[in-house]
């Protein structure tokens, strides 16, 4: 229930731009999502339909957490906590489709900032 509360603050109290993103669950989600992939995305600006292209299907086997590490372009070999490398990996959102969030907000603020008319909104 702690993401629902977090969407709904922020839906009513604050002022800025916001993304909340969750793999999409086995249960109906009590607040309406925009699905893109296997994630929901809980926002008050519209994402576009498709945030990236790259594919990120690898099935769980012994070069998992290798593959995974590939893709996300990050080394693991040196951390030290308790939660497991695979799932660390897993969890991680695709940094493509990140910056492709990232910068549409950017647009949707920059554009608001802007005293010209526009034709196209």
């Amino acid at each position: 229930m702690m993401l629902y509360q977090e969407i709904i603050f922020l839906k009513h109290y604050f002022k800025g731009k916001f993304c909340v993103e969750n793999v999409v669950p086995f249960y109906e989600p009590l607040i309406t999502a925009a699905k893109r992939g296997r994630h929901l995305y809980w926002t008050n600006f519209n994402l576009p339909n498709v945030l990236s292209e790259r594919k990120s299907n690898f099935m769980e086997g012994k070069d998992e957490v290798t593959k995974w590490q590939e893709f996300h372009k990050i080394d693991l070999s040196s951390y030290k906590g308790e939660q497991r490398k695979d799932k660390i990996a897993r969890n991680l959102v695709d940094y493509v489709a990140g910056k492709t969030i990232f910068d549409t907000m950017r647009g949707i603020t920059e554009q608001t900032k802007n005293n010209q008319i526009s034709m196209f909104k």
